[in-house]
């Protein structure tokens, strides 16, 4: 089977049958260890995408004239298909996005600073990015939401998946307020420590500028920032008074000048 020209279907059946999202945008025959699995795949990924579009999933394959060009920038990194719920806009070459990140478990202060910036950003006409979780995340979309701004949330779970499920409300909220939630990930696949992290370079990869509110040193928002470096992104951290083992990430990649301080 040839590539040149694949559908949603197809491009789902690899990802089951396994392939890399590298050897899916190779315009090359599939590999025939692959061939067997795919056929194995039909149906499911023709039922999902059934599913899918009843829920109003719109689902995007890097061949599509309006797939974020900020994603087919980060090469291999690039997902082949990504799974939209909301305004497609948002995603424009035009629209300038920024991302608020920071710990779920996070201090007072750190869920504040998150919340401020997510709603000065917001009113100076920028798109917030942030990844729907608790803590930081759920204060950046609603300090961006409370100046009447729009955000995206990347998930890393099937979008019928609130993940976490606490933050269904707000999720409602984003989409009644003209934002977006994107995922990589069809229905039915639940988030996990692996599926988070491949989240957080999509945050990046969509966004101009990375802001980190707080974290500790091991977080899986080091792992945003580090991919942020990768794709050239602006780098910023909220710098503290003090520091403890809460915000002691932002103090290391100040300290290695790794992201500017703010």
């Amino acid at each position: 089977m040839n590539s040149c020209i694949l559908s949603k279907e197809d491009i789902l059946c690899m990802q089951y049958a396994g392939m890399k999202a590298s050897q899916i945008m190779t315009p090359k025959l599939m590999p025939e260890e692959y061939a067997e699995a795919f056929e194995a795949y039909i149906d499911k990924a023709e039922s999902v995408m059934s599913m899918q579009e009843e829920y109003g999933v719109i689902t995007l394959t890097f061949q599509d004239d309006n797939f974020p060009h900020s994603l087919r920038k980060i090469g291999n990194d690039c997902p082949p298909i990504i799974h939209c719920i909301g305004d497609l806009s948002l995603l424009a070459p035009t629209a300038n996005r920024i991302a608020v990140i920071g710990a779920r478990a996070a201090s007072p202060i750190g869920l504040r600073k998150a919340y401020e910036l997510g709603n000065k950003y917001a009113k100076e006409g920028n798109i917030i990015v942030s990844g729907l979780a608790l803590g930081c995340d759920k204060s950046a979309h609603e300090g961006c939401l409370d100046a009447d701004g729009r955000t995206i949330a990347i998930v890393a779970s099937g979008l019928n998946i609130t993940h976490p499920i606490e933050n269904a409300p707000l999720q409602q909220r984003i989409l009644e307020n003209g934002g977006l939630i994107l995922s990589e990930q069809p229905f039915g696949v639940k988030a996990n420590p692996t599926r988070l992290v491949a989240r957080n370079r999509l945050q990046a990869a969509l966004s101009s500028t990375v802001i980190l509110a707080e974290c500790p040193q091991q977080s899986g928002s080091m792992h945003t920032m580090r991919f942020a470096r990768k794709y050239h992104k602006r780098c910023l951290v909220v710098s503290y008074p003090e520091y403890s083992d809460k915000n002691a990430g932002n103090e290391l990649l100040i300290n290695l000048n790794l992201a500017r301080s703010i």
